[in-house]
């Protein structure tokens, strides 16, 4: 395994909100001068209905990967979000979430609005074409099956649910069936 390739199931967790859930970090960005990362990728598992944690100044996107309905109501509008649907929306404004059907797992993305911003795009992966992944860029793992080619690696690496794929200079392949989210940050100014 190499720094390009981060495994969901190794990954440290933490709780989140009041026991909500649980969360693991997949990538952070450069931090800022109290030490905040000004960008964040994470997964969390939304175990009970109740409000989002509130991130001041923080642009969020939001995909369902697991389980079948969310809703969140976002300053007093409702968004129903089926599963690999994005959904962006202000981190600083209340957020209460609803699980009609049961506990989701999301995929979270979050930016600090005044320095960076973010893009997720939901792509089916294919056997012979692979997403370009450049600097800042990650794919992420949302359904299916994928194996990863990694600079430095003589064999490919097998993907699980959620794990991460780190672009760079030398542009990782991944091949496979299913969906994946190709996440890209980058600075504003």
């Amino acid at each position: 395994m190499t720094n390009s390739l981060v495994r969901f199931a190794s990954l440290p967790s933490r709780s989140w909100g009041s026991n909500s859930g649980r969360a693991k970090d997949l990538a952070f960005g450069p931090k800022d001068s109290t030490g905040a990362p000004r960008w964040r990728l994470s997964a969390a598992t939304v175990e009970k209905s109740g409000p989002f944690t509130t991130f001041p100044g923080v642009d969020r996107i939001t995909v369902p990967v697991e389980g079948e309905l969310l809703v969140l109501d976002v300053e007093g509008t409702e968004h129903a979000m089926e599963r690999l649907r994005p959904l962006r929306y202000p981190g600083d404004v209340p957020v209460q979430a609803s699980l009609p059907t049961g506990e989701v797992t999301v995929l979270n993305t979050l930016v600090n609005r005044d320095s960076f911003g973010a893009a997720v795009m939901v792509v089916e992966l294919s056997k012979k074409n692979s997403p370009s992944l450049g600097a800042d860029q990650f794919l992420v793992l949302l359904q299916g099956s994928a194996k990863a080619f990694l600079p430095g690696e003589d064999a490919p690496e097998d993907l699980e649910l959620l794990d991460t794929v780190a672009g760079g200079a030398d542009q990782p392949q991944v091949f496979g069936r299913g969906f994946a989210a190709v996440v890209s940050f980058y600075p504003l100014g």
